[in-house]
């Protein structure tokens, strides 16, 4: 317990017992004489104590209400000096994160560029972004919308940098203001702080720290989804040029449009749709879903249904818009 705490535990016991002396407040605390001392000098200072006159003369403890006013403005001032040393050790520690996120993408003479495989991988690179960024993430997400988990775990490293003071502006595509989770993540990443914007189309998905460290969408690996962490100034110079050029053209989230209502569509029938869309032929989309062409067709009738469509190519139309499809090259660094 430090002097402060001592200090306070002194004033307690002699609220609790107006009758109190010094060795006995000194026994039941289990303080050292000096300890005592200390916390009978502290409490006068802070004007908790005051000392009786005559012979017999020795602190006595001021009226409560008054007591109870003096320690809040010390723990108000203790809080306050506290504070004072966070933002200190911050605005260091930014300071020399920069410095390091900088020398680090200086290190070599050439731009460095890893590949990262699989979801957990690309996931936990991710996290640490949210750590290490110091001044600005910029993001492109084009493509479908995310699942629900993901998006509730990106807006946590969100939140996380933002209210470290990074700056973040976030491109989308125009289909997410269309699907209520999509929009209402839209949404949410506003009310955070972060700039959003909406465009019709983009390139390929971006995340871009501090103009030094970028994780760009790449081919999938087989099965496993993959992204490029690429290191260096000059690149991602260039990758920032690609992001305002987008930037420019997007517009603000629309009030007062509504999103419209999602459909509820299975893994497979999402699957049936994204290949119908790319072209596929039934015979191909059965074949590779290991299924007859004639459970196909009543797949296809029903996803017609649920999408509100009357032919092929007005479901293609409706996914694109409902963001059901890819309309544009994504991958998974995503934030």
């Amino acid at each position: 317990m430090d002097a402060q705490g001592k200090a306070q535990e002194l004033f307690r016991f002699m609220l609790d017992d107006p009758d109190w002396t010094p060795e006995g407040a000194r026994r039941s605390l289990g303080f050292s004489q000096i300890d005592l001392e200390l916390a009978q000098h502290s409490l006068l200072e802070a004007g908790l104590l005051h000392m009786t006159r005559g012979k017999s003369a020795r602190p006595t403890a001021v009226e409560p209400a008054i007591a109870v006013a003096r320690l809040l403005a010390m723990e108000e001032a203790g809080a306050r000096e506290w504070m004072a040393s966070v933002h200190e050790r911050r605005s260091t520690l930014a300071a020399l994160g920069s410095k390091m996120m900088r020398l680090q993408a200086q290190a070599d003479t050439d731009t460095r560029v890893g590949l990262l495989t699989g979801q957990e991988r690309i996931a936990t690179a991710l996290n640490g972004v949210s750590v290490t960024a110091q001044q600005e993430i910029l993001s492109m997400h084009p493509g479908t919308p995310l699942p629900r988990t993901v998006l509730e775990g990106s807006m946590d490293r969100n939140r996380a940098a933002l209210e470290r003071g990074v700056t973040m502006r976030s491109l989308h595509l125009e289909a997410m203001n269309k699907v209520p989770r999509a929009r209402a993540h839209l949404e949410a990443l506003e009310d955070s702080g972060c700039q959003v914007r909406l465009t019709p189309a983009l390139p390929f998905r971006l995340i871009l720290v501090d103009g030094v460290l970028a994780y760009v969408s790449a081919p999938s690996a087989g099965s496993q989804v993959s992204a490029l962490e690429i290191r260096g100034e000059e690149i991602c110079w260039l990758l920032r040029q690609v992001f305002e050029h987008c930037w420019l053209h997007g517009r603000g989230i629309p009030k007062g449009e509504s999103a419209v209502q999602e459909v509820d569509l299975s893994d497979r029938e999402r699957a049936v749709l994204r290949m119908l869309a790319a072209g596929y032929t039934d015979a191909s989309v059965a074949r590779a879903l290991g299924i007859s062409t004639r459970t196909l067709r009543r797949m296809t009738t029903v996803i017609l249904e649920k999408i509100g469509a009357r032919s092929r190519f007005e479901a293609g139309v409706r996914a694109a818009t409902l963001a059901l499809v890819e309309t544009s090259p994504g991958g998974a660094a995503d934030r």
